[in-house]
C-alpha cells in the first residue's frame, strides 16, 4: 500500500476511534442547559481546566492534543493549517455542546446571529468568568462599564459581584446631573407637591425597570438567551425591528441629552474655575474675588431673572452668545482675558478641542477605573448642602406671601420637576448590563429598589435641603445650584472643580454608549471603522457645544429629553412589554391591562404638559 494511502488510513481511524469514545463519554454524564451551549455540571469544564488534561494521540506529523485554547472568530482562518477542531465552539470534552449548534455556529443566517452570540457568551462566561481574557459579543456592554469598584483586584474571584456593590452601582448610575438642578424642580412644583411627586415617580419608575428585569426571563423564543438579552432584543423579539429600532433609538437620545448637560456644566465650571485662577495670580490680588454687582446674603445671590427679559428667552440667548464671540462691550481691550475666556463663547470650544481626543478611544475600560468619583462627588454635594443648612438655617414661612421667604406647597408649574425626573431616574437601558454581574440574581428584584430608595432619598434630600436654606426668595433659584454661590464661595469652587474633572472622566463612556449602540443597529459593528466614528463624535460634539453657546439651560434640556425618551423607553415600551408577555402566558387581567395603560397615560401627559403650563 502507498505511504500516503496508508497515512490518510491511520488517521481516519483514530478519528472515528475519539469521536466514538467522546460521544459515549457525553451521553452519559452531559447535563445539557436550555441552549445547549454548556453543561450545568461543576466539573464539566475539567478537560479544559485541569492542570494535566488527558493526552491523546496525535495525528500524523501533528502535535500532541492536550488543553486547547480558545482562539476568537477573528483570528480563525489566519493561522496556518488551522482545522475546524480547533475553534472554541468545537470542544466535546465537557462543554456539551449539541452537533446542531456545532455547524450553525459559523453560519451567516441572520436567524441563528443571536443564537451563535448566546452560545458564545456563556461559553466565554464559564471558560473566563472576569470576563478579562475572552471577548465576548460586540453588542453587549461589559457590566463593569457601569460598576463602581475601580480595580478588578476587588471583585470576586469568579468576577461577580455582591449586592452592595449592585445597589451602590445602581445608584451611582442614576445619580447624575439633575441632582444639580433637583432644587430648582422642586421650587417649580411646591414644596408639598414637589416632594409627592418624587416619590410618585421614583415608584413609577422602579416598577417600569423591574419589568425590564424581568422581560428576558418571560420570553418564550428560543433564540433569544435570558442571561445575554438587552431591552431592545426584547422589543425585537416581541415587536419585530420597529420595537428594537424604538428602543435604540430613545436609548441614544437619553445618552445624547446627557452629552448635551455634561457639556454645559462642564463649561460653566472650567469658566468659574479658570476666571478663579486668573484673578488670583494677578500682582494685587490678596483675596479670592467674589462676583461683583450682587447682593449676598448668607453667601447666596440672586441671578438675573428671567422675568424681567424684554425680548423672548431664545432672542436673547443667541444676543448674549454673540455679544460674547465679539468680546463685550465697544472700547474694551481687544487682548484681554474677558475676551478669549467667554462663558458662552470660548470655553465651550476649548473644551471641544481638549477632550475630542478622548472621544475617539475604542474601548473605553481606562475610564471605567474613575466610576467611584461619582459616588465620592454625590457625597460632597450632600454634604455640602447639608452645611449650607447648618449656616444659613431654615428660612420658610407658610402663612405671609408677601414675605420674602414665603414658600408655596403647590404651584402650577410642576411638570418641570416630573419632565426631570423621568430622566434622573432613568435606568432602564442599562439595568440589565448592570444586573448581569450580579452574584445572587434571586436578589436583583431586592437591590434594584434599594437603590431606587437611596436615589429618591438623595433627591429629596438635596432639593429640600437647598429649598429651605435659600435664604432669598426661592425664584432666585439656579436650575444649577451651584450658580448661586459666587466664585469667591470655597466650597462650591471646590465642587465644581471636583465635578469637572469628574465628569470629563464619565463623557467617554457616555459617548462610547451612543456609538456602540447606534453603529451597532445601523452596521451590525460597534466600530465600523475610524473614520465614522471621528465623524460622528464631531456632529455629537457639535450638538453640544451649540447647546452650550446658545442654550445653556439645564434644567430645560433635562425636562424635555426626560418627558420625550422617558415616554417611549420608561412609560411605554415596558408596559406593552408586560401586556404582551401576560397575554401569551394567559395571566392578563382587565385591571392589569387598565393599569398598564394609565402608566403610559402618565408619560403622554407628562409630555404634552412640557409644552402647556
Amino acid at each position: 500500500m502507498p505511504p500516503f494511502l496508508a497515512e490518510f488510513t491511520e488517521n481516519v481511524f483514530r478519528r472515528f476511534l475519539r469521536h466514538e469514545t467522546d460521544e459515549k463519554s457525553s451521553i452519559a454524564s452531559e447535563k445539557m442547559s436550555s441552549y445547549g451551549a454548556i453543561g450545568v455540571d461543576d466539573n464539566d469544564t475539567d478537560p479544559l481546566l485541569d492542570d494535566e488534561p488527558p493526552r491523546r494521540l496525535p495525528p500524523a506529523g501533528g502535535v500532541p492534543i492536550g488543553r486547547r485554547r480558545a482562539i476568537s472568530a477573528s483570528q480563525i482562518g489566519s493561522v496556518p493549517n488551522q482545522s475546524v477542531s480547533r475553534q472554541p465552539y468545537l470542544f466535546t470534552g465537557g462543554l456539551g455542546l449539541r452537533d446542531e449548534s456545532l455547524l450553525s455556529l459559523h453560519s451567516e443566517d441572520d436567524l441563528h446571529r443571536e443564537h451563535n452570540n448566546a452560545l458564545r457568551y456563556r461559553l466565554y462566561n464559564r471558560l473566563d468568568p472576569g470576563g478579562e481574557h475572552l471577548t465576548m459579543p460586540d453588542h453587549v456592554l461589559p457590566p463593569n462599564l457601569f460598576s463602581i469598584l475601580p480595580f478588578e483586584e476587588l471583585k470576586d474571584v469568579s468576577g461577580k459581584q455582591g449586592s452592595i456593590v449592585t445597589i451602590f452601582s445602581i445608584w451611582n448610575t442614576m445619580m447624575g446631573t439633575s441632582l444639580l438642578a433637583m432644587p430648582w424642580a422642586l421650587q417649580q412644583a411646591g414644596l408639598v407637591l414637589g416632594i409627592f411627586i418624587m416619590l410618585a415617580m421614583a415608584g413609577i419608575c422602579f416598577y417600569t425597570a423591574y419589568i425590564v428585569i424581568e422581560s428576558p426571563k418571560r420570553l418564550q423564543d428560543l433564540s433569544v438567551d435570558p442571561l445575554l438579552a438587552e431591552f431592545s432584543d426584547v422589543c425585537k423579539s416581541l415587536f419585530g425591528r420597529v420595537g428594537e429600532y424604538c428602543a435604540v433609538v430613545f436609548s441614544v437620545c437619553v445618552l445624547i441629552g446627557g452629552v448635551i448637560v455634561y457639556w454645559v456644566l462642564m463649561s460653566n465650571f472650567l469658566y468659574y474655575t479658570g476666571a478663579v485662577v486668573y484673578e488670583a495670580m494677578q500682582p494685587n490680588s490678596t483675596t479670592i474675588p467674589v462676583m461683583e454687582n450682587k447682593t449676598f446674603t448668607c453667601d447666596v445671590y440672586c441671578p438675573e431673572q428671567t422675568s424681567q427679559w424684554t425680548i423672548p428667552q431664545w432672542e436673547k440667548q443667541i444676543y448674549d452668545a454673540v455679544s460674547e464671540f465679539e468680546g463685550g462691550e465697544a472700547g474694551e481691550d481687544s487682548w484681554s482675558f474677558d475676551k478669549f475666556w467667554t462663558l458662552r463663547g470660548t470655553v465651550p470650544i476649548y473644551l471641544a478641542v481638549a477632550l475630542f481626543p478622548l472621544m475617539n478611544f475604542k474601548s473605553p475600560t481606562f475610564f471605567t477605573k474613575f466610576n467611584v468619583l461619582g459616588t465620592i462627588s454625590v457625597m460632597y454635594l450632600l454634604m455640602f448642602v447639608f452645611s449650607k443648612l447648618l449656616e444659613c438655617g431654615v428660612n420658610m414661612d407658610f402663612s405671609n406671601p408677601k414675605s420674602m421667604h414665603y414658600v408655596q406647597l403647590a404651584n402650577v408649574h410642576f411638570p418641570a420637576l416630573s419632565g426631570t425626573l423621568t430622566l434622573s431616574y432613568f435606568i432602564h437601558n442599562a439595568v440589565l448590563t448592570i444586573l448581569r454581574n450580579q452574584k445572587h440574581p434571586e436578589n436583583n428584584a431586592r437591590d434594584l429598589s434599594i437603590g431606587y430608595c437611596l436615589v429618591a432619598f438623595c433627591y429629596v434630600f438635596i432639593g429640600f435641603t437647598f429649598f429651605a436654606a435659600f435664604p432669598v426668595q426661592r425664584s432666585c433659584i439656579s436650575d444649577n445650584f451651584l450658580n448661586n454661590f459666587g466664585a469667591g464661595d470655597v466650597l462650591s469652587s471646590t465642587a465644581r472643580l471636583f465635578l469637572l474633572f469628574q465628569m470629563i472622566t464619565v463623557l467617554p463612556l457616555l459617548m462610547f454608549l451612543v456609538r456602540s449602540q447606534l453603529f451597532y443597529a445601523i452596521f451590525g459593528n460597534t466600530w465600523p471603522g475610524v473614520v465614522k466614528v471621528i465623524v460622528l463624535n464631531l456632529m455629537l460634539i457639535g450638538i453640544a457645544v451649540g447647546f452650550a453657546t446658545f442654550y445653556p439651560n439645564v434644567g430645560s434640556i433635562l425636562r424635555y429629553v426626560g418627558s420625550i425618551s422617558g415616554l417611549v423607553y420608561v412609560f411605554a415600551l415596558p408596559s406593552m412589554v408586560y401586556l404582551k408577555q401576560s397575554n401569551a402566558a394567559g395571566t392578563l387581567t382587565p385591571l392589569k391591562k387598565y393599569a398598564h395603560y394609565g402608566i403610559v397615560a402618565v408619560g403622554v401627559l407628562n409630555l404634552i404638559a412640557q409644552f402647556v403650563i
